[in-house]
């Protein structure tokens, strides 16, 4: 056996070719000749669309289903021939049910389309565009709360306000007290009637003790599942019952499994921003299929933390025990890793060069599991300098020469606020973020046990300071090696029979900055910033 040997030098390499099994490939070869080869299970990498910001189709500022119909060949346009779109199989849309919010999480009716964004017809459109195109679509459903003008919520005061809390007042946590309790607020026209609203005094919570709520949201969900979607993105699931992660976690199990009957293979994700590692596992227990990974997202989590600190080993380890633990509390668990999302800064904000944007989309698209892009993070864009919740789900950029007029979100601007320009300009530059982002849903699209795989530590013996390192992935007979330079410099390292067999090919090269991934006689040499990921059969 080869001795493994971590040469932490800088060495000049003058050949931008690829060496392996005694030929030679560019990197640019080697992803074009690649092969989509995905299977039909739950596993997609998601794109996710704010409804309002996302495109216009009727010129009235806001976003809307007809819009996003129109922009669906950019997301993924069903030919695997084409490098024109970014092939992602998965859309995840914001709440769309009548609101009297701009966010529509307080939900009025479950049963439709709020009209600023089309009807029901729209929607039935666009599920059957996506199915011409393989994409997967979810919706964020909202089962912890509605809006305080929701018809029963209304009937439900009324009834109270009469002494009835045997009606309408049973779906919600409705009581009379001499004082006002947390989490709760006041009837507004009877001081001496609370109802819980840990959120908002505008969003009441419904209360799943009653079985009558139970029914409703059961029927509510069957209503989309007919309608084609093939999941739920389901919000603040820790909060079926607040802060009781036990209780939450039985109610969660009997809405999966409920919908489960309806669909067998109904995909459910989670949001709780829980970094607990023991809620977390809790909630996994319920048996959903994902939670999103919270401690790895937003400007603190671990993938924008190590791009900027440039040090690899706490994500690494993180990644392992957070794997490790997820799947001892649900075994089928499959965790969701993001970068940022509509209730977070963007991205950009934060990592303010460009090869540090690539770098951090290289972690997170590189991980096991389902990967969720927010709209406009291909394309680097920055949250507003007013930093509140609309100033983060602003309007994507298709043109940066011809700003849309969307300010749906009470933004009375649009900028822009892209790392390069929008789509139009960005698809142009090859070394653009958008095109960056391309290669790598194109290596998941073509590489199932990237997402599926098991992850595994490297050898003990494996030295790369600080700033290299990663982990293997393995997926039926097949293994992958994932390596990743957060350093300053390039590191070089031989390949030796213990850090991956001898068989192995090149899945896909990726440098963030400058220099490029190569493999001179079993040298590889990672410039920095930079990702490699080698496959192999056992």
């Amino acid at each position: 056996m080869k001795k493994l040997v971590a040469l932490f030098m800088v060495l000049v390499v003058a050949s931008t070719a690829v060496v392996f099994s005694g030929c030679t490939k560019s990197t640019e070869d080697l992803m074009e000749n690649a092969k989509v080869n995905l299977p039909k299970d739950k596993y997609n990498t998601y794109y996710q669309i704010w409804i309002g910001s996302f495109c216009d189709s009727n010129n009235d500022g806001i976003g809307d289903i007809q819009g996003i119909i129109s922009k669906l060949d950019y997301i993924n346009d069903g030919d695997d021939s084409t490098d024109t779109d970014l092939g992602y199989t998965g859309i995840w849309l914001s709440p769309m049910m009548p609101s009297p919010s701009y966010h529509k999480y307080d939900v009025k009716d479950y049963y439709n389309i709020d009209p600023q964004f089309g009807t029901l017809d729209d929607f039935d459109q666009l599920i059957k565009e996506c199915d011409k195109r393989g994409i997967d679509v979810i919706i964020d459903f909202v089962p912890n709360h509605c809006s305080s003008e929701h018809p029963w919520f209304k009937k439900a005061l009324k009834e109270a306000e009469k002494g009835n809390f045997n009606g309408y007042a049973k779906y919600f946590n409705i009581k009379k007290s001499s004082e006002t309790e947390s989490g709760y607020n006041c009837d507004p026209n009877d001081s001496s009637i609370i109802y819980e609203s840990n959120f908002s005094d505008t969003m009441p919570e419904w209360n799943y003790d009653y079985e009558g709520t139970k029914k409703e949201m059961a029927k509510a969900a069957k209503f989309w599942i007919d309608r084609g979607v093939a999941g739920f993105r389901l919000d603040a699931v820790r909060y079926l019952y607040y802060n009781d992660y036990e209780k939450s976690s039985d109610t969660l199990k009997w809405f999966y499994d409920t919908c489960k009957k309806e669909k067998n293979d109904i995909y459910m994700v989670g949001e709780d921003w829980s970094s607990d590692m023991n809620e977390v596992s809790a909630m996994y227990k319920s048996g959903i299929d994902s939670l999103f990974a919270f401690p790895f997202g937003d400007t603190s989590g671990k993938f924008l933390v190590s791009v900027i600190s440039g040090s690899i080993n706490d994500y690494t380890d993180t990644l392992l025990s957070y794997e490790k633990k997820t799947k001892e509390a649900n075994k089928d668990a499959i965790n969701s890793y993001f970068l940022t999302n509509h209730d977070m800064n963007r991205v950009g904000d934060s990592l303010t060069e460009l090869y540090q944007k690539k770098m951090a989309a290289a972690l997170y698209m590189t991980t096991p599991g389902n990967a969720f892009t927010y709209y406009g993070e291909e394309l680097g864009m920055e949250t507003y300098d007013e930093g509140d919740d609309p100033a983060k789900r602003t309007a994507m950029i298709w043109d940066s020469d011809n700003l849309p007029n969307v300010t749906a979100n009470g933004i009375d601007r649009v900028e822009d606020n892209t790392d390069g320009g929008g789509v139009k300009q960005q698809d142009k530059n090859k070394d653009s973020l958008l095109n960056f982002y391309k290669k790598l849903i194109k290596l998941r699209n073509c590489h199932p046990g990237i997402a599926r795989g098991t992850i595994s530590a490297l050898p003990d013996d494996f030295d790369g300071g600080t700033g290299v390192g990663g982990y293997y992935l393995t997926y039926k007979n097949e293994k992958y090696l994932v390596l990743h330079n957060l350093d300053t410099d390039k590191h070089s390292f031989e390949i030796t029979d213990k850090l991956i067999n001898d068989d192995y090919k090149i899945a896909g090269m990726f440098s963030a900055k400058s220099g490029k991934v190569s493999i001179e006689k079993n040298v590889l040499t990672l410039p920095a910033y930079s990702t490699i990921v080698l496959h192999s059969t056992k």
